[in-house]
């Protein structure tokens, strides 16, 4: 098994840390040091990525490409133009290319002629049709970094959190399993009164609500995210001022084994096929060692932040 990625990490990164390096010192003026500092190696590193240059065969590689990719990063590294993540990208975006019947391709092939006979198009394929589900997940994690950001700044925020902490989750189109998914890792937590965030959502980060999510996504398949906020007599009469329907389940007639966390994907959709749809709020009662939550539906992370945000700058005007 010897994917094309093999040869990006052995021929493609080598030359391409080896040239950047050469354009940072030749043009300016920076020592190894420093350059071994911006690209993220060590001093040894670069002289030993110098000296491939000197026995390196680069007949095989489109050389004005890469002397083009060199140049911009090496100046955008030199002016603080380009980001870290400006450099992966363009790195990242050329890989594409030379796997999907480029040098990369070519040579792999060579490599491993089983592949010339099969006519493999593995990448051509992959980035294909893979393209657009990269794109719906980049439009997840951006629609819960907005989301996040939203909760950040509404100062009454800490008036719905529950103990458990907040979490905040979107689906993917048409997800059906967990890593789908994507929400807070570490949850929503309480600082000086205040929400905070401190990490990027990532998918799979929360079993527990995405869990509750694809429950609900079964039942009305324009529901995409939820959030999780406390649960108390006034969150409800600020929750029936706002227009939201409400549904509700209790713990207590459960078994033991029943209790844990698939009781609540189970009971969200016992309470959607009694009331005939999904309701905008689901309550969870909660029961012995479990905090009563209430659950908010959406079509969109930023739509459930705008709903908890109504919610709690309400129950500011209710609660002193």
């Amino acid at each position: 098994m010897r994917p094309p990625c093999e040869i990006v990490v052995k021929r493609l990164l080598p030359l391409l840390r080896a040239l950047v390096a050469q354009e940072l010192m030749n043009v300016y003026g920076w020592t190894q040091s420093q350059t071994a500092r911006k690209l993220g190696v060590t001093q040894p590193a670069v002289s030993s990525y110098l000296s491939l240059l000197e026995g390196e065969d680069t007949s095989r590689f489109d050389m004005e490409e890469l002397k083009s990719l060199v140049k911009r990063i090496a100046e955008g590294l030199a002016t603080g133009d380009m980001t870290l993540s400006d450099t992966v990208m363009e790195v990242c975006s050329l890989c594409v290319k030379l796997k999907s019947g480029g040098f990369v391709c070519s040579l792999h092939k060579q490599l491993v002629p089983d592949l010339r006979e099969e006519s493999c198009e593995v990448c051509l394929r992959l980035f294909g049709t893979g393209a657009e589900e990269v794109e719906e997940r980049y439009r997840v994690l951006n629609d819960l970094k907005k989301a996040a950001e939203m909760i950040e700044r509404c100062e009454d925020f800490a008036s719905i959190m529950p103990q458990v902490r907040v979490n905040i989750v979107m689906a993917t189109f048409g997800a059906k399993s967990v890593s789908e998914v994507a929400g807070i890792p570490g949850r929503i937590v309480e600082v000086r009164g205040r929400a905070k965030v401190f990490m990027d959502p990532e998918f799979g980060s929360s079993s527990h609500l995405a869990g509750v999510l694809l429950a609900a996504m079964e039942i009305d398949s324009s529901i995409r995210a939820v959030a999780n906020i406390k649960y108390a007599e006034t969150v409800r009469g600020v929750v029936e001022r706002l227009n939201l329907s409400i549904g509700w389940f209790d713990r207590e007639p459960l078994s033991a084994e029943k209790r844990g966390d698939e009781a609540a994907t189970d009971l969200v959709k016992a309470i959607a096929e009694g009331l005939g749809n999904l309701p905008n709020v689901i309550v969870d009662k909660g029961g012995y060692g479990i905090e009563p939550v209430s659950y908010l539906f959406g079509g969109s992370a930023v739509e459930v932040a705008e709903k908890a945000i109504q919610i709690a700058e309400a129950l500011s005007q209710v609660e002193p």
